[in-house]
């Protein structure tokens, strides 16, 4: 059996592939792809940004449908069922993953091999997984918002992460996808959200989706306004998804004594922040990131969007059908985009 794949062989060049499918071996699942949100780790592939070699195999936010289950697979899900796909590999036994921190998994690397196409493959008619990998998403057939269960999966992780309660006010720096997203997730936690976004859309789309109060990081009154939103405590927490090292300089002075900082964005390209140790010796300040999701967040994820717990809708800017995925590229890293999604047949 065959199936087409996006291939990603230089910046702005990606060329679709056939390859012939391995047999499914016992614990694999086959799956036929019905959507593959493209993510901004596949966009600076595409814009030749990204640090990693070609050629690449893009495409790791993906749903679709089973075909096939090899004779000993574990799966709740039978053929023809709907499924989210954590595409990106766990083997379950290194240390990493034996502590519960599978996104660190030492044997992750997308399938190297040296001189051939590497990477997630999600951007594909077909895929084979490892059962553990699918994740059943109920009666829910709406693909194009199911493939963003790998964000949702790595929002609900950041949210976790920081020891907040009913009631306390927290700060999320940039209204992207991500930023959004956190506000959605963070409602369903009690908490007052403030948003700190430079372009006004953006802020409105914020207010939209629950947030207290949206305005920008550079209006000369936002610290007054971060005193009067905190009743002078500061934040209890902090969510960095944007911005780059001013915003995490700024997010320092604005945590409450005991708030959190999680640093959920990556920031390109790279820089140096200046921080006084002091600060989180005298105010017991905890300074976090999270990285990628985990099995339990997926879980937390798929649970949600098959349940209609999270709308993510909002998020979905164009869909375009496969195999144009140049195009699909090309509308993702318009900045007036959230999510592109690739609908296949």
């Amino acid at each position: 059996m065959k199936t087409r794949t996006a291939v990603f062989t230089a910046p702005k060049s990606i060329e679709i592939r056939e390859f012939e499918l391995p047999s499914l071996g016992a614990h694999q699942i086959l799956v036929k792809v019905k959507s593959c949100a493209l993510c901004t780790w596949e966009q600076r592939f595409y814009k030749g940004s990204a640090s990693e070699d070609y050629p690449f195999r893009g495409g790791h936010e993906v749903a679709g449908e089973v075909v096939e289950l090899g004779k000993e697979a574990n799966c709740v899900a039978g053929v023809g069922d709907p499924v989210c796909l954590a595409i990106m590999t766990r083997c379950g036994t290194c240390d990493f993953c034996r502590r519960g921190m599978d996104n660190f998994c030492d044997c992750d690397n997308g399938g190297r091999v040296p001189g051939q196409p590497w990477g997630p493959g999600g951007l594909s008619d077909y895929v084979i997984l490892e059962d553990y990998q699918v994740y059943s998403a109920g009666s829910s057939r709406d693909f194009a918002s199911l493939a963003l269960a790998e964000p949702v999966a790595c929002v609900a992780r950041s949210v976790s992460r920081p020891e907040i309660e009913f009631g306390d006010t927290v700060l999320v720096q940039g209204a992207g996808i991500m930023g959004l997203l956190h506000i959605l997730l963070l409602k369903q936690q009690g908490v007052r959200v403030m948003v700190s976004e430079p372009d006004a859309a953006r802020r409105e789309q914020a207010s939209a989706l629950g947030a207290t109060v949206a305005m920008s990081p550079f209006d000369a009154v936002f610290e007054d306004a971060v005193q009067e939103f905190t009743r002078g405590r500061g934040f209890k927490a902090i969510f960095f998804t944007a911005g780059g090292v001013p915003a995490v300089e700024q997010a320092v002075s604005l945590l409450s004594k005991g708030g959190w900082l999680c640093l959920y964005g990556s920031i390109h390209p790279k820089g140096m922040m200046q921080l006084d140790p002091n600060c989180i010796h005298y105010n017991e300040y905890v300074l976090t990131g999270t990285f990628s999701h985990t099995r339990r967040s997926f879980r937390q994820a798929v649970e949600m969007l098959s349940y209609g717990l999270v709308d993510v809708s909002h998020f979905i800017s164009k869909k375009v059908a496969f195999p144009d995925v140049q195009q699909g590229f090309e509308l993702a890293i318009q900045p007036d985009t959230y999510r592109v999604v690739m609908m296949f047949e």
